[in-house]
């Protein structure tokens, strides 16, 4: 693939997920230049030192020279970001995110009339790690990994095939998914998760021995060590779908408490039989 197929590439928040596209962009030769931008000097400067960018900038009108803009900041950070991309993108330029909420951003946009809007390819890469920060970087990061996508009705289609083209450059794989189904199935997959690994920690915090854990208790509770204001403000923003999956959850508790209560070792067994065929022959 011709390093010129994507122009310049800019990336707007350096962390993890910004940072590893950067570095995966170059090993793979994937754009003319890649540029950043962090609020953090010491994050700017990582992400040099590491190669993931060309340079990196202070401010944000810097990137104005991008064809392509990725908005890689968590989903506060989403809408102020869009509102100043909007004074300085140049006309053409196509804007992403990879924000894991999708639905609040997009109903925004609908309101509001950026200029580059029809260009606006909502996304969310399904990729991550516990830690964060461009130390933590990884040109590999998206290899065999879901990166969804939330056209509208009004996303240009060129656009939209264009940041499809770029996630199945670096290894990753695009699906489309409606703002209102992806926050859903990130509920489920991914936030309510979350929610359980930090119960989890705070029930074992209550054991005389938690060292008694074995790799079970460390598979489900990994992501506990990830930022509490990042995922603070994850729950915040997809609020009322992570709210309906843990009522669903509770839901499965109840059910698997009654099967307990009244010795019903059969249901038991069902339930792990079903559970077993799910996730060996649909989600492995």
């Amino acid at each position: 693939m011709a390093r010129s197929t994507f122009g310049k590439i800019g990336i707007v928040g350096l962390g993890l997920i910004g940072a590893s596209l950067g570095l995966a962009l170059r090993k793979r030769e994937v754009g003319e230049e890649i540029f950043g931008f962090d609020i953090d000097p010491e994050r700017r400067q990582n992400a040099e030192e590491i190669g993931a960018v060309n340079t990196t900038w202070e401010t944000l009108n810097h990137l104005a020279a991008a064809d392509i803009l990725v908005l890689a900041v968590p989903p506060p950070s989403i809408i102020p970001c869009l509102l100043e991309a909007d004074v300085f993108c140049k006309d053409g330029c196509i804007v992403t995110d990879t924000s894991s909420v999708k639905g609040s951003i997009l109903q925004w946009t609908k309101s509001y009339p950026l200029k580059f809007r029809p260009r606006f390819v909502g996304g969310h890469p399904m990729v991550g790690r516990a830690t964060s920060g461009p130390e933590e970087a990884d040109a590999d990061l998206f290899d065999g990994g879901t990166w969804v996508f939330t056209p509208t009705g009004d996303t240009d289609k060129k656009a939209l095939g264009t940041m499809e083209k770029l996630v199945r450059a670096v290894g990753g794989h695009p699906i489309q998914l409606s703002p209102e189904e992806h926050d859903r199935h990130a509920a489920v997959l991914s936030h309510v998760p979350h929610a359980i690994a930090s119960i989890l920690i705070r029930m074992s915090a209550m054991l005389t021995h938690p060292e008694m854990a074995g790799s079970s208790w460390q598979d489900l509770t990994r992501v506990a060590s990830s930022s509490p204001d990042l995922w603070q403000s994850i729950f915040a923003n997809n609020r009322d779908q992570v709210v309906s999956a843990l009522e669903d959850l509770e839901f499965h508790i109840h059910e698997m408490r009654g099967f307990l209560e009244h010795n019903d070792d059969q249901k038991i067994l069902e339930l792990l039989n079903e559970s077993k065929h799910l996730k060996d022959g649909i989600i492995s």
